[in-house]
C-alpha cells in the first residue's frame, strides 16, 4: 500500500470540494436556464390569452350594442317611447345581463 502524505490527502480532498461545487453550480444553471425558458412560455401564454380576451370583450361589446341599438329601434318603432312597457324593458335588461354573464364565465366562449 501507497502511505499518501497530509498534504497529498488534503489537496485530493479539496479538489473533491471543487469538483462537487462546480458540478452544483453547472446544476443551479441549468435549473435558471430551465426556469428562464418556462417564464417565457408563461409570458407568451399570458399574452395569448390576454389578446383572447380583448377580441371577445371588444366582439361582446359590438354584438351588445347592436342588439341595444336594434331593440330601440324596435321599441320607437311600436309607438312607444321607453317607458311605454316597462316590464318589457325590465326582462330585455334581466336576459341581456343573463346571456352575458354565462357567456363571461362559460368555458367556450366562441359563439357557434
Amino acid at each position: 500500500m501507497e502511505k499518501r502524505t497530509p498534504d497529498a490527502a488534503i489537496a485530493e480532498a479539496m479538489n473533491r470540494v471543487l469538483a462537487a461545487e462546480r458540478e452544483a453550480a453547472e446544476a443551479i444553471a441549468a435549473a435558471n436556464r430551465s426556469a428562464e425558458s418556462v417564464i417565457e412560455s408563461a409570458r407568451l401564454r399570458r399574452r395569448r390569452i390576454l389578446d383572447t380576451a380583448r377580441r371577445r370583450a371588444t366582439r361582446l361589446h359590438v354584438q351588445g350594442q347592436s342588439r341595444l341599438e336594434q331593440t330601440l329601434r324596435d321599441l320607437e318603432g311600436h309607438g312607444g317611447g321607453p317607458t311605454s312597457d316597462i316590464d318589457t324593458l325590465r326582462g330585455l335588461a334581466r336576459d341581456a345581463i343573463q346571456n352575458l354573464a354565462r357567456r363571461l364565465t362559460s368555458v367556450d366562449h366562441e359563439p357557434h
